[in-house]
């Protein structure tokens, strides 16, 4: 021995160990082993994207008052008396574009008798708006929107919370081409 103790390195060393993640066969495993999961994700992002829509009023007078972000089930269109419904506008003008997305409450469906005249509106005898207030602002007489009928099949009768709501009263029925789905109040 020389005056050193040093250890020689070995002639024959073996090269560092890469770790599982750096060779390009463990990145083929990774990926295989994660394809079925990022299918699932996907898949499932996709039906919740295409069923459900959120949507949100933004007026000051709204017609629902207590609630103002919706979540719309676009697959469900089984509306009933009473279901929150979203529908495209259509012939609602000045007050919607034809095409904008709206929530009113399903007051009337098929069937149903309505009758409105410048006190109030009955669905089947049962109150269920007072007044036309919105009559001026249209530069109609409340007389133009009396009613005394039975709602035609594959139509609703909608309204809202408040008087000053521009519903079926002031525009008639919804059919089933303008539903979009039920709607549920969130906040």
């Amino acid at each position: 021995m020389n005056g050193t103790d040093h250890p020689s390195p070995p002639v024959h060393s073996k090269p560092a160990r890469l770790r599982p993640y750096q060779t390009k066969a463990s990145m083929g495993v990774f990926f295989l082993k994660t394809l079925p999961i990022l299918i699932l994700v996907l898949v499932v992002e996709h039906y919740i994207g295409q069923r459900f829509l959120i949507g949100g009023d933004d007026q000051v007078d709204r017609c629902l008052p207590d609630k103002w972000i919706y979540l719309i089930d676009t697959y469900n269109k089984d509306i009933w008396r009473g279901d929150l419904m979203a529908f495209r506008a259509e012939r609602m003008s000045p007050y919607f574009k034809d095409g904008q997305i709206i929530v009113k409450i399903a007051a009337g469906v098929t069937g149903d008798h309505i009758q409105v005249d410048s006190r109030q509106t009955t669905v089947n005898g049962s109150l269920i708006i007072e007044g036309l207030p919105l009559a001026e602002k249209l530069k109609k007489p409340a007389s133009s929107f009396k009613r005394d009928e039975t709602i035609p099949p594959a139509a609703y009768w909608l309204t809202g919370k408040t008087d000053k709501s521009f519903d079926s009263r002031y525009w008639g029925y919804v059919y089933d081409h303008q539903v979009i789905g039920r709607a549920y109040a969130l906040f």
